[in-house]
Formats: C-alpha cells, structure tokens, sequence
C-alpha cells in the first residue's frame, strides 16, 4: 500500500517510469528554490573586469565559451550559479580561471563534491581546496567551519548530490552571505539519494551550458558521448563496436556447469 504523503507528480521519468515525491521533499525543494531566486543578483562573488581579463590573458588556452562562464560567475553577482557541462568541455580549466579571479580578489573559494575522488579531481585540476560533501556538512553542523560574505563554495557533480543535502548546503553559504557555484550534469550519473534538486535550480534560475567537448578529438566518439548523456545507449555502443572500442567475449564454462 502507498504511503497516502507520497504524490504522483504528473511526470514520467527518461524510463517512462511515473515519478513520486513526498509532502517533506517537494517542501524541501521549494525551500531550494526560493532560497536560490532570492539570492540572485545580490552582488556576491563579484570581481574588477581587469583582475579576470588579467587572469585570462594568462591562459590563451581558454575558449570562447569557458572565457564567456569564468565573466560570467566573476561579474553577476548571484548568490547560486550553475554551469552544466558536458563531458570533455573544460569546465575544471574554466574553474582553476574562476578560483585565480575570485582568490586575487581576496575571497576565499573552497570545493567540495559527493565523493572523495571527485573532490580531489577538484582540487587538483581547479586548485580549488576541496573536500567530500560529508565532511563539509559535518563541519558546518558543528560550528568548526563558519562562512562569511567572503566565502564561495564549488560543488563539483551536483547533479549527483540529493536534493536535501544540497538545500543544506546551498542554505548554509546563501544565508552566511556567500556565494555557491554548482557545476555537473543532470542527465548523467542520477543522485543516490531522493534528488532532482540540481535540475529543479537550472529550470527556475538557469545554468550556464558549456557546449563544446574539447576532449575527444574524433567527430564520432564526441557524437558517441553526446548519444549516451541523451540516453541512446544503443546507438553509442553501435558507434564504439564500429571503431574497434571493446571487445565482447564470453566466460570459459567451468567443468561440470549446466551451462
């Protein structure tokens, strides 16, 4: 029997599945939202143009797009922003040019993701001093960590984290007059948690889209990737099989199996 505070929310998932929420998520994610809307254009994590044209000037190696995002998160002033990015896009290029901007202009940036391995990605291709998604929340929980209207916080793999997580966390820098950046891809890896909080943002206040995959060189295996975030397995796998990209094999039957 359905628990009667779990709703039907009208829509089907990328499987065709009905989807479902409860009474305390959809309040938690409404808290979400309007704690991110209310914070928009309120002049954090803003930078003097000549410090981020300085900082690019730096790295010729930056496109046009990833030029566009670090003005973008340096410039506007909202205290939520969101870059999705595909994979391949040089978003962690784009953000250690974030970081430079931010930190010269004497803000403290930190990073944080849900797992450890991401985390140090993060840190070690931002120089964004980072941490796991717990270990911040603890931190924050107990008083150890204390944010201020100096602090911006990157959550790298957003899309990933659930959507009561990321209200805490989003909650906690946004009301300590800071300001957050999630970056990552809903259509990719789903939350473990109960999540859809990172999309819900990117509809109500918008997301930055870094477009060009500057990984892949071969036109096919970008289209390849672009056919798995959409959801086109098969098509992928056709593509991969057709350029010699993995192998099928089947085990050896062990003596006296059935089958």
């Amino acid at each position: 029997m359905v628990n009667d505070q779990v709703r039907s929310l009208g829509v089907n998932g990328r499987g065709g599945e009905e989807l479902s929420s409860t009474a305390e998520l959809l309040a938690v994610e409404a808290s979400l939202i309007e704690t991110a809307t209310s914070s928009l254009a309120s002049m954090r994590g803003v930078v003097e143009p000549a410090i981020t044209d300085g900082v690019l000037a730096e790295r010729p190696g930056i496109a046009g797009e990833q030029a566009e995002m670090v003005r973008l998160l340096t410039s506007r002033g909202n205290g939520v922003d969101i870059v999705v990015g595909k994979a391949g896009a040089g978003k962690t290029y784009a953000l250690d040019a974030a970081r430079s901007s931010w930190q010269l202009a004497g803000f403290r940036v930190r990073g944080t993701a849900l797992a450890a391995r991401a985390a140090a990605e993060l840190e070690a291709g931002a120089g964004i001093a980072s941490s796991t998604l717990a270990r911040l929340k603890g931190e924050l929980e107990q008083g150890r960590l204390i944010l201020g209207p100096e602090d911006l916080v990157v959550v790298d793999e957003a899309g990933m984290v659930g959507t009561r997580d990321l209200h805490f966390v989003v909650e906690s820098v946004v009301n300590a007059g800071g300001k957050i950046v999630l970056t990552g891809d809903p259509r990719q890896l789903p939350e473990i948690e109960a999540g859809g909080g990172l999309r819900s943002l990117a509809m109500r206040i918008g997301a930055f889209e870094l477009k060009e995959n500057r990984r892949q060189a071969e036109a096919w295996e970008r289209a390849a990737l672009d056919e798995l975030g959409s959801g086109d397995v098969g098509l992928a796998l056709v593509a991969y099989g057709q350029h010699e990209r993995f192998t099928c094999s089947t085990a050896p039957k062990r003596p006296g199996a059935q089958w």
